[in-house]
């Protein structure tokens, strides 16, 4: 051919350009060196075919074919490892425009919203799906209704709940739906289409939908093209999560046959979905998928219902490693049908994503208005009471009205010349209580009114302030929930107050504190700051007043202190089922206990109710008394009584040398710390028996169950030393405590003791000591001044790497230690398996939070940041939203978002599902949940409970000799792209530290 030739082809009709790219096909199947060639011949093609040009190289062709041979899965192969080439890392210009796009009020509010759009979002159990839910709703004046896809048995059931005046109506699901809504989207999720059970209503839907606008999102998109007649099979490339491809589409969005008149294609164009519309070509996607839907290169351009209308080439900067196109987005040829195979949704996709969306609602409207003015009748909105800003969850009305009994008082103690440590006063005053809690900022560094800046700590907002105390108030009472886990005689709710009365309930923890700080009318911020006056040291008179706004620097007004273990997921899980429309959630339904394996002396969930606490600054060494009260004047008169006794004695320790905090803790490097390895841990799981658990990950990612999977392990050891002469037993874990904190200090570090003397000879008591150094905040809840509401944050941690301590010849700020910790920080950055794990759990935390916070709140201030700690450098994430405080506070937050994502991976439910069976349904007990407080003013601050070791007591018969088991939780998340060994070393990377102050607290 010459160029003559070529501008002859591009003026031909397109069935003579199909024509002569088939013979064109057929030729150089013999004459395969002419790739090159063709590649050029197809360039110069009209626009609207180019898309089309890589798949006729013979070389490719073959290549693709012969892919598509082995999609074919066979349930015991092994899973396909992706090659080190074709990991993608995301770049920080990507992530850092997607954040500012988060951030951007135009992004999110300035576009005009749709006057009274009627969307059905059908959630299949995804961990994505309220990112559409928060998009969606700034695109329509009307709530957006979320239902999972098997609340209901069938369609039509569905339909009857809309509407009880259409129960007896014969008319078809088509019509009925459409009387409901204006347009359906399909979300991503777990499993397979070919699956009944995992698609619930969703197929049935889609069938009785072509007069209704559906978009599809990842198995939404599949499930569009399995209903339409094409296989849905494996991808190419391999499981691709979290990682992103270059995207682009046929510009003409409109479907053309020549069979067509004109009038009927005029029509259609109004008609079709330009989906990409106010898109750049080549734009960047996040994908999560391991299928696709398939369409043959040798397949009839007749043969479907649906065609392709974008592919992508693998993942960006390695497109050749797979040259074969895979389908990004299909629409149907005449029914108002459209899906996309990666997520809009996820904050790597960014505005392109937002505006794909905004393109597919601005169609259905106009489809709405086409067929309305045929004649088409608009059924009546529903749900015209649910506020458009959040989704209700168990907090059916809005904050009490009821006054609460409760006042709170502070007294700020005047700066001391010298530093009071607060480990010398937890250890004076609380370490000797049988229940007592200290929510420790290890990390937090005491400036002392000097002028340097507040760069100690890598993240030093979270490390000023550590609060402590114990039981020993009038209206202090532990709370303790023994859930499913346990067998069922145990299980319940257990209130002790505080003079030894003990109160069995019915219900959970959740249900118990919603009950009490709203329904009860608990909260309460109403505070009084208190001032002591001494004549002579004898008499004491106190002065009162309100506390003015921002005159605390904290949020903690008392209330309850304690942890959630893992296992509440059934509680949590099963609640949001019901808020998605299911009925009748049985968390007991067929569950067997006996399978589980549970540590009896540690219960679910327990708390303190703390009317009596200390709050320590540590950026200005200031200690603050908070004491709860009701309005009785003899409990008045009592708190009054203990915080200016607690004055006193702090005053008194102040006084002492401030040398003595040092002699408490035992340093990584004393003599001890050379039997670090006399303790033996032995896992719960063997390296073999984790290997293979890995293995099944990936298959069960490949299989598109699971995009990310934390698998965890507990080694457990049981220790046997003499008893301290000069404490109690359950004075012991607090010496653990103690060296831990030295050992690894943390911004999150707690330590919590809940004893029972009785534990031994009693079938309901427990004992239980958690001993943690968490860097990881789970969920904070603070309040916004500037917009009266509350603001949410989550800091998900995703990524870990050893840091360099260097020898003890070595000084942490000498150049050589810096140089190699900051190749070393540069290795986690760059980290392309890290990157994935993060962004996926960052989109996930934006689902949780989306199920609770206003519209258009949810944002990433901080994507991917790297923080250093003592013996690791971490890739951090944040992630905010706001709360209205009316309508959803802090309990919902909890319940929309536990466990958190980090500890399961994605989606959650199915993920959480496959990791029970994974880890032989042991229980992870406290790891894995969270720990901190609820206040009664509405924040809250809660971490995750990892780098934690968990002591319950074990009977000895020797006097002079006390035992424990301890156990220490660890694990690691799985993608596609992990190393069974690297994940092994991992888990053991994390528990070290634990493991090394257990052998030293044993040695002691």
């Amino acid at each position: 051919m010459c160029p003559t030739m070529m501008d002859r082809i591009a003026k031909t009709s397109i069935k003579t350009v199909m024509l002569l790219g088939s013979i064109c096909i057929i030729f150089l199947r013999i004459l395969s060196s002419y790739d090159e060639y063709v590649v050029e011949a197809w360039s110069a093609l009209p626009s609207q075919y180019q898309h089309k040009r890589h798949m006729y190289t013979t070389s490719r062709l073959l290549e693709r074919t012969k892919l598509h041979r082995q999609l074919n899965y066979q349930p015991n192969s092994q899973p396909e490892e992706i090659p080190v080439q074709r990991q993608r890392k995301i770049e920080p210009s990507t992530t850092a425009a997607a954040s500012e796009l988060e951030l951007s009020p135009q992004f999110k509010l300035s576009q005009h919203k749709i006057d009274n759009l009627r969307i059905l979002l059908i959630d299949n159990h995804d961990s994505y799906t309220y990112n559409l839910y928060q998009y969606l709703s700034t695109m329509t004046t009307h709530p957006v209704r979320v239902v999972m896809n098997d609340a209901f048995a069938t369609l039509r059931d569905f339909i009857d709940s809309l509407d009880e005046s259409e129960r007896e109506s014969d008319g078809d699901e088509n019509n009925l739906l459409q009387q409901h809504f204006d347009c359906i989207v399909l979300s991503p999720g777990p499993g397979q289409p070919s699956h009944p059970s995992d698609m619930g209503i969703v197929l049935d839907t889609i069938r009785n939908s072509s007069q209704i606008p559906i978009l599809g999102v990842c198995l939404g998109h599949q499930a569009l093209g399995y209903v339409y007649g094409n296989r849905v099979t494996l991808a190419p490339c391999g499981p691709v999560h979290g990682l992103m491809s270059s995207v682009y589409y046929n510009s003409n969005q409109h479907h053309h046959s020549d069979d067509d008149d004109d009038d009927a294609n005029d029509q259609r164009q109004q008609l079709s979905c330009q989906l990409f519309r106010g898109v750049k070509q080549n734009f960047n996607v996040v994908r999560y998928h391991s299928l696709i839907v398939d369409f043959p290169d040798d397949a009839s351009p007749d043969s479907s219902e649906i065609e392709p209308i974008a592919w992508c080439k693998g993942l960006v900067g390695h497109e050749e490693e797979y040259p074969s196109e895979i389908c990004m987005a299909l629409r149907h040829k005449q029914y108002p049908h459209v899906g996309v195979q990666f997520h809009p949704e996820s904050i790597g996709t960014g505005e392109a994503g937002y505006q794909i969306i905004r393109n597919f609602c601005e169609f259905a409207n106009q489809y709405k208005l086409n067929n309305k003015n045929e004649g088409v009748t608009e059924g009546e909105s529903i749900e015209a009471d649910l506020s458009p800003s959040t989704v209700q969850l168990r907090t059916h009305a809005v904050i009490s009205s009821k006054a609460s009994d409760h006042r709170i008082y502070i007294h700020k103690l005047e700066q001391s010349s010298s530093s009071i440590h607060p480990e010398e006063v937890f250890q004076e005053w609380f370490s000797s209580s049988e229940n007592s809690f200290w929510l420790d900022s290890s990390t937090g560094k005491t400036q002392l009114g000097n002028n340097e800046d507040n760069e100690g700590c890598p993240i030093i907002s979270n490390s000023r302030f550590s609060i402590m105390g114990s039981d020993d108030g009038i209206l202090s009472r532990k709370i303790e929930y023994f859930g499913i886990e346990h067998p069922e005689e145990k299980r319940g709710l257990r209130v002790t107050s505080n003079s030894g009365t003990i109160e069995t309930m019915d219900t959970d923890i959740l249900s118990y504190l919603r009950q009490t700080l709203i329904a009860d009318g608990e909260f309460s911020d109403d505070v009084q700051m208190v001032s002591f006056n001494e004549t002579e040291g004898v008499a004491v008179d106190q002065t009162f007043r309100t506390a003015v706004d921002n005159e605390l620097p904290f949020d903690y007004r008392g209330g309850y202190v304690g942890y959630l273990g893992y296992e509440l997921r059934h509680i949590t899980q099963c609640s949001l089922f019901e808020h998605g429309g299911g009925r009748d959630c049985t968390i007991n339904g067929g569950y067997d206990a006996s399978k589980e394996r549970t540590n009896p002396n540690v219960p679910t969930a327990a708390f303190f109710f703390a009317d009596r606490s200390l709050v320590f600054d540590h950026h200005t060494g200031d200690w603050y008394i908070v004491g709860v009260t009701t309005s009785s004047e003899e409990v008045i008169d009592d708190m009054l009584q203990w915080m200016h006794s607690m004055q006193s004695k702090i005053e008194a320790i102040g006084k002492l040398s401030s040398s003595t905090a040092l002699s408490l803790s035992i340093p990584l490097n004393s003599n001890s710390a050379k039997n670090n390895n006399a303790i033996e841990f032995v896992p719960n799981r063997p390296k073999e028996q984790y290997k293979m658990d890995i293995a099944r990950s990936h298959e069960e990612i490949r299989n598109g169950e699971s995009y990310e999977l934390c698998v965890t392990n507990q080694l457990e050891a049981e220790i046997t030393m003499p008893k301290s002469s000069d404490k109690e037993i359950h004075e012991s874990p607090f010496d653990l405590y103690k060296i831990l904190r030295n050992n690894n200090p943390a911004p999150f570090s707690a330590f919590m003791n809940f004893y029972n003397k009785e534990h031994a000879s009693s079938e309901v008591a427990a004992s239980v000591s958690i001993c943690c150094s968490s860097p990881e905040r789970f969920l904070s809840v603070k309040k916004d001044p500037r917009h009266q509401n509350f603001v949410v944050e989550s800091k998900p941690i995703k990524g870990t790497i050893a840091r360099y301590v260097g020898d003890d010849r070595e000084s942490e700020s000498s150049d050589t230690v810096k140089t190699i910790n900051d190749r070393i920080i540069q290795q986690l950055r760059e980290s392309t398996k890290d990157q994935a794990e993060n962004l996926m759990i960052v989109d996930l935390l934006r689902n949780d939070l989306g199920r609770v916070c206003e519209v258009g709140s949810v944002h990433v201030p901080h994507l991917m940041n790297i923080e250093s700690y003592a013996t690791v450098h971490q890739m951090v994430s944040t992630v905010r939203g706001r709360l209205d405080g009316k309508t959803s506070n802090a309990i919902d937050v909890i319940e929309a978002c536990f466990p958190g994502g980090s500890m399961t991976g994605a989606p959650k439910q199915r993920t959480m599902e496959i990791l029970n069976e994974i880890e032989g349904g042991v229980s992870r007990g406290p790891y894995s949940g969270c720990l901190g407080y609820i206040s009664l003013n509405g924040c809250m601050d809660m971490n995750i409970i990892i780098r934690s070791a968990v002591l319950t007591p074990i009977p000895n018969t020797d006097d002079s000799m006390q035992s424990w088991k301890a156990s220490i939780g660890c694990g690691g998340a799985i993608t596609a792209l992990s190393d069974s060994n690297d994940e092994y070393d991992e888990m053991l990377l994390k528990s070290r530290i634990v493991r090394h102050s257990i052998s030293q607290w044993a040695s002691q």
